[in-house]
């Protein structure tokens, strides 16, 4: 089906790879296809930003099932659930509360998750078993990363094999009769390395009607030994089921918060993802990187209680060629982002969107103290129809870094930030929005005090356009409008403590206030957006064998998701704990297991006007993991 739908594409790739052929050469050596976190060859520290690393062991130690639970706890990001787990979950940063997902960039291996719609990410579909590492950039970054890129970005790095075989098995179970097993293996093959995985999640889920199921899994390839010619190919697959719980009324939720109105309505997605990275380096300072995608998607949606059926196929192709630059005192990077995204829908509608953006980035050194960075971005964007076709945006970053050294450093920057309305947002519009964009200045840094390390920002936004539902503005739903200008005035910081040897402790924080400037809403509250974030984590580790783990996450409250006069009931703050605990059994196996809101508490993860969301209760799971 994917084939016979998207032949067009594949000849696309076949040419890519023609083309890249004329670059043989002998084989290199396995290094990932990933620079620095704004696309230069240059430390993070000498990046004008704040950005998280999220490490293997981390990924580990955590106990978390999948990406959606990790972030939450290890980055302390905001997360509303439709459905009490994490299936569809819209997970967001830097103040945005209603379809805040559709402002922060989702890339793996570099290249784009987010779709051409409002359409959530299939968060299952990515198994931590390939997982090696993700980054957490905050701040609007649309000059090194374009659409979506508003709050921030999320750039997931996939396991490249090792000389030596490695095999990796995992599988848990708990609550929920809650399902995980998962598995990888990696060996190199002369010069020629490979990667197979896979994984199966299930759950009955917290609601009725709220279970789950996925099965992924793919094949990776790198090759590249002693020459300057690396790269990477990729397939992978996926077929998720969810049952959507749909949302309760007040009185619903005091009868039974775990009850559904919609016991018969679910989701069915399959999706396939192809993808090659392929770089040369042409001299000690000059290289040559492509990347190329191509990912057929089709999701159906089915709502028999509202008498609604529709099949959605999405088919998005991407290439990015970029050319870098590196010495001690410069770094310059100059390349081309092309998409071309389709949809097609059982309803006869047919929509496409093409992309082209040129952008340039620089890392400049002064001394051993100071560096400059910036990034500028131009970018064509052609929708099919009347949607406000043959748009052109552009974005830019500039920013000063003062490096103290010992792991401490200073930073400021500017930016503008722009995103598309998604396909969707324009039909309930009539085609007559414009694309969001605005300005943000930030300042912050990283400092270490013996076995102290803090890093964070502060930050202010201005927006226009920003894309919102206004029920009020006719319709049977309403109808999405743009609104005047809104600000948000923040701050995130974390710490982490070695308290002594076997305690470590640590905490994350974010504020945001964000409001409407202009307008009917002048001076009210941004729906969704609870006004502080906190985690709280303590570490014992009583033998080398041992870990266990506390900690605390505190949403604060906000208004309901459209109550953009702000007179609606707030949705209350709350509190949720967890307990985790990791045991080796061995060099090679590893006994975790951990309970996630210890204490059941009942709590809204989001609210649209009279219809509630509730959040997930108690769930223990238990699980063994295996490596050598």
């Amino acid at each position: 089906m994917y084939l016979s739908r998207s032949s067009k594409l594949y000849k696309r790739c076949l040419l890519f790879l023609l083309a890249s052929s004329s670059l043989s050469a002998e084989m290199n050596l396995l290094d990932p296809m990933v620079v620095s976190s704004l696309r230069l060859e240059t430390e993070n520290r000498s990046l004008p930003a704040r950005i998280q690393v999220i490490d293997q062991a981390q990924i580990e130690q955590s106990g978390a099932s999948d990406l959606v639970g990790l972030l939450s706890k290890e980055a302390n990001l905001q997360v509303r659930s439709y459905s009490a787990n994490s299936a569809r979950s819209s997970v967001s940063m830097g103040g945005f509360g209603e379809n805040g997902g559709l402002r922060t960039l989702v890339l793996l291996d570099g290249h784009r998750l987010n779709m051409i719609d409002m359409s959530p990410i299939d968060w299952y579909s990515i198994p931590l078993v390939l997982v090696d590492s993700i980054e957490v950039i905050r701040g609007g970054q649309s000059g090194a990363y374009g659409n979506h890129a508003v709050g921030g970005v999320i750039k997931i790095n996939t396991k490249l094999p090792k000389l030596e075989p490695s095999l990796s098995l995992e599988t848990s179970a708990g609550s929920f009769d809650s399902f995980n097993t998962r598995g990888s293996y990696s060996q190199m093959i002369g010069e020629i390395g490979f990667t197979i995985f896979g994984e199966r999640a299930e759950s009955d889920g917290y609601r009725e009607n709220g279970d789950h199921q996925t099965d992924a899994g793919g094949i990776r390839v790198d090759w590249g030994i002693d020459s300057d010619l690396t790269g990477y190919a990729s397939w992978s697959l996926s077929d998720s089921y969810f049952g959507l719980a749909g949302s309760l009324d007040a009185i619903q939720m005091l009868e039974d918060r775990r009850q559904t109105t919609s016991p018969h309505d679910y989701v069915e997605e399959r999706s396939s993802h192809s993808r090659i990275g392929i770089r040369y380096q042409i001299n000690e300072n000059w290289r040559l990187d492509k990347r190329f995608g191509l990912q057929n998607r089709e999701v159906n949606e089915n709502y028999p209680d509202w008498s609604w059926f529709t099949e959605k196929v999405y088919r998005t192709f991407s290439y990015s060629p970029e050319l870098h630059y590196s010495s001690n005192s410069a770094d310059w990077m100059i390349g081309v982002d092309f998409s071309e995204d389709e949809l097609e829908s059982s309803n006869n509608s047919e929509y496409k969107r093409e992309t082209t953006g040129f952008i340039t980035s620089t890392g400049l050194k002064f001394s051993n103290h100071w560096n400059l960075n910036g990034n500028f971005r131009i970018e064509r964007h052609e929708n099919s129809g009347d949607f406000q076709a043959n748009k052109n945006e552009w974005a830019a970053g500039v920013g000063l870094i003062r490096d103290f050294g010992l792991g401490k450093r200073a930073f400021s920057a500017i930016r503008r930030f722009y995103r598309y309305p998604a396909i969707d947002e324009y039909t309930l519009a009539n085609g007559l929005l414009e694309p969001e964009s605005g300005y943000e200045v930030e300042l912050g840094g990283d400092w270490s005090i013996n076995q102290i390390s803090l890093s964070g920002r502060i930050f202010r936004q201005w927006m226009d356009d920003e894309i919102i539902l206004d029920p009020n503005a006719g319709g049977f739903f309403g109808q999405n409008i743009n609104l005047p200008k809104n600000s948000r005035l923040g701050l995130d910081l974390s710490m982490d403590w070695q308290m002594t040897e076997s305690l470590r402790s640590g905490l994350s924080y974010e504020y945001v206030n964000a409001q409407f400037e202009e307008g009917d809403y002048s001076d009210l509250k941004v729906p969704l957006v609870p006004e502080g974030l906190l985690r709280l984590f303590w570490e014992l580790s009583p033998m080398d064998s041992l870990l266990l783990s506390l900690g605390g996450s505190f949403v604060g409250e906000s208004f309901r998701g459209s109550d953009f006069s702000n007179n609606q009931e707030k949705m209350a703050d709350y509190w949720l704990y967890d307990l985790r605990m990791n045991y080796e059994l061995s060099e090679r196996a590893t006994v975790f297991g951990g309970v996630d809101n210890l204490f059941d508490k009942e709590y809204t993860s989001t609210a649209f006007g009279t219809g509630l969301y509730p959040g997930q209760g108690r769930k223990a799971t238990a699980g063994l993991r295996y490596s050598f």
